[in-house]
Order: structure tokens, then sequence, then C-alpha cells
């Protein structure tokens, strides 16, 4: 049986998160922080909370990926 427990769009969108996350987190930190430091902190504040919900996101992104592949490797064992 040739099949791949996980479909391959699945692999590729986690992929595509693993890669673009940290990318808009370090934009969205460096938003806050520069809105730090004109005077608001209000807007900076939130927009580091945000980036720190988007590191979240980014490690569950990086688990979900690890168990998806980790179940493709299985499923790639043949049976005799």
């Amino acid at each position: 049986m040739s099949r791949k427990p996980a479909p391959r769009w699945a692999v590729m969108l986690l992929t595509a998160g693993a890669v673009l996350l940290p990318i808009a987190v370090l934009v969205v930190l460096g938003t806050g922080e520069l809105l730090g430091a004109m005077g608001d902190e209000v807007g900076g504040a939130v927009l580091r909370r945000i980036a720190l919900a988007g590191g979240m996101l980014w490690v569950i992104d990086l688990l979900g990926l690890l168990l998806v592949l980790a179940l493709n490797s299985l499923g790639n064992g043949e049976s005799s």
C-alpha cells in the first residue's frame, strides 16, 4: 500500500506556516517596538501580545508538522 496517512496539502500547508509565521511574528514585533519607542505604549503592547500569540502558533505549527511527517514516515514502511 503506497498511500500516505497524511494528505500532501496538509504537509505543504504546515511547511508554509513554518516558513512564513516567524517572518510575520518578527514584523509585528518590530512594529510594536517601534510604536512603543514613538510613545504609543498601548499600541506597542497590543502588537507585542499579538506577536507572542503568533509565536505560540508557530510552535504549534512546528509540532503539527513534526507529527504529520512522523505519520508519513511510519506509513512508508512495507508490511510483510
